[in-house]
């Protein structure tokens, strides 16, 4: 089975505080890419739309019976042929049939639409139920507690049928519509679409405001290229791709992103999210925290104090399930580094006490001032209580023995985080895929009961879910960083990493210790290959498979 590796993109500067105009330009170049993809090179690609499912990409095969899996008309549809667990509840089929039977679907949707959403609603409390009712514990106090088996709704036998058929005829209409000019069920359209990718809570899109940016896109381009003079299926891919880079301009993380990078195929856009707004699912293992912590420590030491740079860690933005009209901030990768950050910030503004107990009150007093939840508090917890083990000793010694650069920890607020959205991705379930021929997939949905603090639910750490992470990455630093504002946010900084790779590769005994390197990503958006080797879970990058797929011109090096 051959994998399609992505086309090298050219090396671009990359954006800092980039504002609406800045994202609009790049979504045009996409959709251009889509009228000459004969005459234009590829385009950088927001993560993960060119990969299938973690790191891996789609293979020949899908190429030749999806079309350009790096668009959303080639994607949407593999999804929805492939995937049919991923479709609506079964209660939706009969109004799907009945929909797809009328001459127009935008034109009826609006009528239908609050049907689906009912049953959506109801498939969601039910599934909520079910993992309540195998909730055994009043009150959750440690991890274990918390651990559940995601549920899922009933599926109909014809759904991914109907879902197929619903998005060609919508992209069939609203191409129509677009090439004589009109743009009157533009938010049916992009409801449709949001249903398409996240049956449950897609209702919720703002398509409204999204349909403005919808339109925005279009006018631009038809300055450029007629839309009118562009063939249907042409105008089908077009339509395609504005509902998704439209459906990523409204993502209400946008406002933070400071920095736009390119790398590869990515387009990588960070943002600084404040860390005591991060939701999670996932819980974290204590002594891969304590290698992240020793690392920072070793980053903040190697940049004299200056900054502390890591790789930044993936969130998306979901509805909340018991606040109604609130959002959380998942977090899709790197929760290690978040309760790492936070430890470390903890621990900035405590003298580190012989007695563990005491630190553990301590502890409870600080995620109340910052309104960490009570998942935050036995995640950080555990890996306070690992840290006073005596296999830490050594680690204890070094924060009280460095204390200025811990002290800097203290004014941390935020970190880095790259902006995705959970419906782009084909999430594995670890604990359902056990055993199984192909892996099960994860709705979105189960991103908002996982996350929502005020449902006991949790993933297992390293065996619930797994998204995948950018190979390419930029360091960026946690800010800010001992000053009153980041000063240093888009410099190049260095970090002493040890060589372990944090467990993800098996650690030899002379690897072990002080054995260290000093690296950094070049303004210039190449990476240094031997760096990139070392890193851990502070940020971990496979440079192997990057020189494997790219070859040493793209990633800077000299033959």
């Amino acid at each position: 089975m051959a994998f399609k590796q992505p086309l090298p993109r050219s090396t671009r500067p990359e954006i800092r505080n980039p504002d609406l105009s800045d994202f609009v330009n790049l979504a045009l170049q996409r959709m251009r890419y889509v009228i000459n993809p004969d005459k234009m090179e590829p385009q950088p690609i927001i993560f993960p739309l060119a990969e299938c499912m973690r790191w891996e990409f789609f293979t020949q095969d899908d190429w030749d019976k999806f079309g350009n899996l790096e668009s959303e008309y080639g994607r949407l549809t593999y999804t929805l042929t492939r995937y049919p667990e991923r479709g609506p509840p079964a209660a939706c089929e009969s109004i799907l049939y009945q929909l797809l039977e009328q001459l127009s679907v935008l034109t009826v949707w609006g009528n239908v639409a609050p049907q689906l959403e009912t049953h959506a609603m109801a498939a969601l409390h039910d599934v909520c139920r079910q993992q309540q009712n195998a909730h055994f514990k009043q009150e959750c106090m440690t991890k274990a507690d918390y651990a559940m088996l995601p549920a899922d709704y009933a599926i109909g036998e014809r759904g991914s049928e109907l879902t197929l058929r619903l998005w060609h005829r919508s992209l069939e209409e609203v191409a129509s519509q677009l090439a004589s000019g009109c743009s009157a069920y533009v938010e049916q359209f992009l409801q449709i679409h949001a249903f398409l990718k996240d049956p449950i809570y897609g209702f919720q899109k703002p398509v409204k405001d999204q349909a403005k940016l919808f339109e925005r896109l279009f006018r631009d381009l038809g300055e450029i290229t007629p839309i009118a003079s562009l063939n249907t299926e042409t105008i089908k891919q077009l339509a395609a791709q504005g509902a998704q880079e439209s459906a990523f301009l409204m993502s209400p993380l946008l406002p933070r992103v400071s920095l736009v990078h390119f790398l590869a195929h990515h387009q990588l856009t960070y943002a600084s999210v404040p860390l005591d707004t991060l939701a999670r699912a996932e819980f974290s293992v204590p002594s891969h925290v304590l290698d992240v912590v020793e690392e920072m420590m070793l980053a903040a030491t190697s940049n004299e104090g200056l900054a502390c740079p890591i790789v930044p860690i993936l969130v998306t933005t979901r509805p909340a399930f018991s606040k109604k009209g609130q959002y959380l901030t998942p977090i899709i990768d790197g929760n290690h580094r978040a309760t790492a950050a936070l430890l470390l910030r903890f621990l900035a503004g405590q003298p580190l006490l012989a007695d563990d107990a005491a630190m553990r009150q301590r502890l409870l007093g600080y995620c109340a001032d910052h309104g960490l939840g009570r998942k935050w508090q036995i995640d950080l917890s555990d890996v306070l209580k690992e840290l006073y083990t005596e296999h830490y000793g050594r680690l204890r010694h070094q924060l009280t023995s460095q204390s200025p650069p811990l002290r800097k920890f203290a004014t941390v607020q935020c970190i880095p985080a790259l902006i995705v959205q959970e419906e782009d991705f084909h999430t594995i379930c670890k604990q359902r895929s056990a055993g199984r021929s192909r892996p099960v997939l994860l709705h979105p949905f189960h991103q908002t009961l996982f996350n929502d603090e005020e449902l006991p639910f949790a993933l297992p750490q390293k065996a619930g879910q797994t998204h995948g992470r950018p190979e390419a990455f930029r360091l960026l630093p946690l800010t800010p960083f001992g000053t009153s504002q980041d000063v240093n946010g888009h410099e190049v900084f260095k970090a002493k990493i040890r060589e372990s790779m944090n467990g993800l590769v098996g650690e030899s005994s002379n690897m072990r210790g002080s054995r260290s390197r000093e690296f950094g990503i070049l303004k210039s958006g190449r990476m240094d290959l031997a760096a990139i080797a070392s890193v851990t879970a502070a940020g971990c990058c496979l440079a192997a498979l990057l020189l494997k797929k790219y070859g040493p011109r793209m990633l800077g090096q000299s033959g």
